[in-house]
């Protein structure tokens, strides 16, 4: 037990002590002088208000600074205590935006997936059904999901619409980075172009003449409907002004030595890829290409692609 006369000599060192322990101790500090700013926000409030009180203010003005104290008040003791935590708040902001940037990296396929989603299906792009490309896979679309779109291949390469029986899942994200291409306009009728390749010092003309005949032939039952079903599927006021579905054979240089005949022509959508075969087995005198025509398709999962 410390004597009377010990416990004088040491109070001081006690209290020194004490002080230096709460100036250690920063939580315990910004703590109390948090406290010291409320208390002294309060007491300047009381004053304001009594002296509010004993002045000779109308009713209505003594309200709007009864208004405007309390905001004042508020506001200074916002700011005073976010000065005095100034330090604290930094840190813990800076930890919030770390673990924030961490979720948004860790999550960040998953946003793009449904940003993807958000886009088509505000823009419209395509529908279950419609044969797509996009970011180099083409095909028919199974099933569009808020994550994943389903597209059963189409192919191989731009001038087959066969089915390849592979089924190929594509994440929404790629709607973002990626042109979607829509091959079916309209549900029903298209424009088709088939490639025909000729040698530069071949007679491109007599051939020119024979494609377009063949392709007349073979497609003036799909002409009307296909400009019907075009100026159903364009926007409001352009539907008078869309191109001619008439078969026209166009030319194309893309070698010096080639010659290439591009035909145009109208075609039931599901049935681009038989039209187009038979078109071209005609134009190499195959007389009985059109032997096998079979009626339209209007299934949108016909096989006759």
């Amino acid at each position: 037990m410390v004597p009377a006369s010990s416990r004088g000599r040491y109070a001081p060192a006690l209290a020194m002590d004490l002080i230096v322990s709460l100036r250690d101790n920063v939580v315990v500090r910004d703590g109390l002088a948090s406290l010291l700013i409320i208390a002294v926000a309060l007491v300047l409030r009381g004053a304001a208000l009594q002296a509010l009180r004993r002045s000779k203010l109308e009713i209505d003005d003594q309200l709007r600074w009864r208004a405007q104290i309390r905001n004042i008040t508020v506001a200074v003791v916002i700011a005073g205590v976010a000065v005095v935590w100034a330090q604290e708040l930094r840190a813990v902001a800076i930890s919030v935006a770390a673990i924030a940037a961490a979720l948004v990296l860790a999550t960040k396929e998953f946003i793009n997936c449904l940003m993807g989603s958000t886009l088509r299906a505000s823009g419209g792009s395509f529908r279950v059904g419609d044969r797509i490309e996009v970011a180099g896979v083409r095909g028919d679309v199974l099933d569009i999901g808020p994550l994943t779109t389903a597209v059963l291949e189409v192919g191989p390469g731009q001038s087959i619409h066969q089915r390849t029986g592979r089924k190929i899942t594509l994440p929404n994200s790629v709607f973002l980075t990626h042109p979607v291409t829509n091959e079916t306009m309209s549900d029903d009728f298209v424009l088709h172009v088939l490639r025909v390749p000729l040698a530069a010092d071949s007679d491109w003309r007599s051939a020119q003449d024979k494609l377009a005949a063949i392709a007349t032939e073979r497609c003036a039952q799909y002409v009307d409907d296909t400009r019907r079903a075009l100026a159903l599927a364009s926007p409001a006021g352009v539907g008078g002004n869309l191109i001619s579905t008439e078969p026209v054979v166009y030319l194309e240089l893309p070698d010096p030595g080639r010659v290439e005949l591009l035909l145009r022509f109208p075609t039931p959508a599901r049935q681009r890829g038989r039209v187009a075969q038979q078109i071209l087995r005609r134009f190499l005198d195959d007389p009985t290409a059109f032997d096998d025509e079979q009626p339209d398709a209007t299934s949108p999962w016909s096989t006759h692609a």
